[in-house]
């Protein structure tokens, strides 16, 4: 078998700018890396001091306002969801693309997007959305949705 039968599919996949993205979590623990702490750099500072001893596996319910559907997310995921968020400051034009697409993700609950929906509530480029994280590096865990 050769080298490119081997690669993974996502590599088969070429997003455009329809493609949905999300966080991949998986992407996290095999990326040996701890999603908690990266997570915990996104509150807001009254959060980041009050959860600072928070327990990372704890679970709260989240009532969506929009459609009333209730899911469990980790107290830290509820802070950024349900305050942090909801601060000016969260997103800037200065906070990097990388970290605002990360940003928008957990404000949303991790709902798929599309680099033209991001760029729409970013303010930036679909077509830089799109190149940055449809490329073999992948940025804090964001790829493309498979199947989309």
């Amino acid at each position: 078998m050769s080298a490119q039968e081997k690669a993974p599919a996502r590599r088969l996949v070429r997003p455009t700018l329809e493609t949905k993205f999300h966080i991949d979590y998986e992407w996290w623990d095999r990326a040996d890396r701890d999603l908690d702490v990266y997570l915990r750099s996104h509150l807001c500072s009254e959060h980041q001091e009050k959860y600072s001893d928070l327990d990372a596996d704890a679970q709260i319910d989240y009532v969506d306002p929009e459609t009333a559907v209730v899911t469990r997310v980790g107290g830290i995921e509820h802070a950024l969801i349900s305050h942090c968020s909801r601060q000016p400051d969260y997103i800037t034009p200065q906070t990097s693309m990388v970290n605002a697409v990360f940003r928008v993700f957990s404000a949303n609950g991790n709902q798929p997007l599309t680099p033209t929906e991001l760029g729409e509530r970013l303010n930036r480029s679909p077509k830089t959305i799109m190149r940055t994280f449809s490329g073999p590096r992948v940025y804090k865990g964001i790829r493309p949705l498979l199947g989309t």
